[in-house]
């Protein structure tokens, strides 16, 4: 548990991440197995695709 006066780190993904977790929901998995399978939210996995919709495997 962090101190009170201590912030919360965020947690960084590599594109590399992002794109295997992209894959797995494109092949089917559901986006709620795939969030919690690897411990991230839904709505990060929703941000990533919105990102990355009509661009081809680039993440920015």
């Amino acid at each position: 548990m962090q101190p009170k006066n201590q912030p919360l780190k965020r947690r960084k993904y590599d594109a590399i991440f992002k794109a295997d977790e992209l894959k797995m929901v494109t092949n089917g998995q559901s986006v709620s197995y795939v969030a919690q399978a690897l411990g991230i939210s839904e709505a990060l996995i929703y941000k990533w695709k919105q990102r990355t919709k009509g661009k081809k495997n680039s993440f920015y």
